[in-house]
């Protein structure tokens, strides 16, 4: 499929070139305005790299789609994503990471802060969070969930106001299901980004259906 854009894209540039090659001479004394002349061709050349663009676009999609099956097919999953600031969770419990810098098999998915399994397997996630000046005797509990359903957890306390927490998990997970992380209790509501201060990742131990 990525070589038939190919092929599009040089078709359209060949036409570009085409249309250079065969474009009359303007003669001093042509009925039509130069302006105008130039005008058209501006506006073909235009239209010409908008669609050059957008196949581009398509191609790009195109080649991520086939590296992203090309691993999977080699049982190759593996993300790792970072809070980018600060983050208040008072409104909505989730916690939103920044675009993973390691998405390899593209089951993390930055619109939604979702891992959903492109394939069946054993998966390892481990979840590092840092909680931010938590109230004397509050702290803020973390958990790992799977279709809403909690496998992992993790608190931070007011030890030093700015405590940090880690879990890690070994887990079956299906093709399709979803794993996110949310604050489940505790203030306050707010997790320090930044750096590698709250972390989230996981990987492909062993893909299968059953173990």
């Amino acid at each position: 499929m990525a070589v038939s854009f190919v092929f599009q894209v040089v078709m359209v540039v060949t036409g570009c070139i085409s249309l250079s090659a065969s474009s009359p001479l303007i003669r001093s004394d042509d009925t039509d305005p130069l302006e105008a002349v130039v005008a058209k061709q501006g506006q073909l050349i235009a239209e010409m790299k908008a669609e050059t663009t957008a196949m581009k676009s398509k191609l790009n999609g195109e080649i991520t789609s086939i590296k992203t099956e090309m691993a999977t097919h080699h049982n190759l999953v593996a993300f790792m994503v970072t809070v980018p600031h600060n983050e208040d969770l008072s409104h909505d419990p989730r916690v939103n990471f920044g675009n993973p810098s390691l998405n390899v098999g593209g089951g993390f998915h930055t619109t939604t802060d979702t891992f959903v399994a492109p394939i069946s397997g054993l998966y390892v996630f481990f979840l590092k969070v840092r909680g931010a000046y938590a109230p004397s005797g509050q702290y803020m509990d973390f958990v790992l969930l799977k279709d809403g359903k909690t496998i992992a957890e993790t608190q931070t306390d007011d030890q030093d106001n700015a405590d940090r927490s880690s879990v890690q998990v070994v887990v079956q997970v299906r093709k399709g299901q979803s794993l996110w992380v949310q604050q489940a209790s505790g203030v306050p509501h707010m997790i320090y980004g930044g750096g590698v201060y709250s972390t989230f990742g996981g990987f492909l131990l062993q893909a299968g259906d059953s173990f």
